[in-house]
């Protein structure tokens, strides 16, 4: 993990009341925001809905934009990705969808992974439909990158790894492609948790994170973030965060909190789960492969990619049939199915990649299912997998 250390993450939710602490950030939730006297009530404008002032409780006017418990989320998330701001979001569907909103019209130039989960390409689908241009490129294409872009070239956006087949992108050679093009590079850093990897340490303008996984799962709440050094671009996200009503709750924004502070415990849990699992299914006839970064990167290239952990996510490919894959993913007793990942619970489902340009890369040919291991006991896990899969 990076410099953010074990204990610095345990006490995240410290929240300071006049000249006290609160070891749990409240969740403080209201409309208005009462002042003694008019000319303390702060204007309506550009300038205070991106207000950059740290203090949790100054200027506030309206808990649609902000709350003392809102901002310490962000603040939280913002010091986690090694940024300055954060906006937050609903969840991290709306977080793209308010990046793209704020940043790109109709004539403008997208350029995107081609390992980006399905969600976010139907996404630029749709702003696809009203005008703006979206190309997709391979990890292979991350030096040459200037090559595609444009005038009209507004955001480079991807995954690190990629979905579902944990492509690493060279972030690196992203930013030095791109060399004095304005246009913005935005990683979505979900996948290593804000802890594996820092995009915006090697050059990424914007770190997007659904917080509805690691950050968050743990408490069952949705929520996003997009965070970035440049105060420019916070102002932008947050004016018009605030104009499409893009308004997070406080009591979830206390549950992430809560569970952030346990995020560095339970990915060092997972991360030695998912090395005994990945140990015990090579020894499973059924598996043709299994997708996952350690296994498809040397320790080395992880490294130079500045990669420095792993999640509990992995993929499988079967040489079984589909309806004979249902019906041992039904023998299932342990882990769960279902979809999501980043909680307690270990969950399975099937996936298409049949239409994946990065599982053609792989060659990957057969049914699919993609694993999330989460905190049971990880030789229940094993157990569970083998009566499923190889009796």
């Amino acid at each position: 993990m990076t410099e953010m250390t074990l204990s610095k993450l345990a006490q995240v939710g410290l929240f300071s009341i006049g000249g006290i602490q609160s070891t749990q950030t409240p969740a403080m939730e209201c409309t208005s925001y009462l002042v003694d006297t008019f000319d303390q009530l702060p204007p309506i404008n550009e300038e205070s809905l991106a207000d950059t002032d740290n203090d949790l409780f100054s200027g506030l006017y309206y808990g649609g934009v902000d709350t003392p418990t809102t901002r310490q989320l962000s603040q939280r998330v913002a010091n986690i990705e090694k940024g300055k701001f954060s906006v937050l979001t609903p969840s991290g569907q709306s977080a793209f969808n308010l990046l793209l909103s704020t940043f790109v019209k109709p004539g403008d130039h997208v350029l995107a992974g081609d390992s980006t989960v399905y969600s976010t390409k139907w996404l630029l689908g749709y702003f696809e439909s009203i005008g703006v241009k979206i190309e997709y490129f391979t990890p292979n294409d991350a030096a040459t990158l200037k090559n595609k872009l444009t005038l009209k070239t507004k955001l480079i956006i991807f995954e690190n790894p990629g979905a579902f087949t944990y492509e690493v992108m060279d972030i690196s050679a992203i930013v030095e492609s791109r060399h004095d093009h304005p246009a913005l590079i935005v990683a979505d850093n979900t996948w290593a948790a804000s802890l594996f990897h820092q995009p915006l340490s090697l050059g990424a303008d914007i770190s997007l994170i659904s917080l509805s996984k690691y950050h968050g799962a743990i408490e069952g709440v949705s929520l996003g973030a997009l965070t970035t050094k440049r105060q420019d671009l916070y102002s932008n996200l947050k004016i018009i965060s605030a104009l499409m009503g893009n308004h997070v709750s406080s009591h979830a924004c206390s549950a992430a909190i809560r569970s952030i502070s346990t995020l560095g415990v339970r990915l060092s849990f997972q991360m030695s789960t998912t090395r005994k699992v990945l140990q015990s299914l090579t020894s499973m006839p059924l598996l043709k492969q299994v997708i996952h970064p350690i296994l498809q990167n040397t320790e080395l290239h992880l490294q130079n990619s500045k990669i420095s952990g792993f999640n509990s996510l992995l993929t499988a490919e079967f040489s079984c049939s589909r309806d004979e894959l249902v019906d041992r993913l039904n023998r299932l007793n342990v882990i769960k199915i279902g979809y999501g990942w980043g909680g307690a619970i270990s969950l399975i489902n099937l996936i298409d990649t049949h239409d994946m340009p990065s599982a053609k890369r792989l060659g990957i040919k057969g049914e699919c299912a993609r694993i999330y291991l989460g905190l049971e006991d990880p030789d229940e896990l094993i157990r569970d997998l083998t009566n499923a899969f190889t009796q």
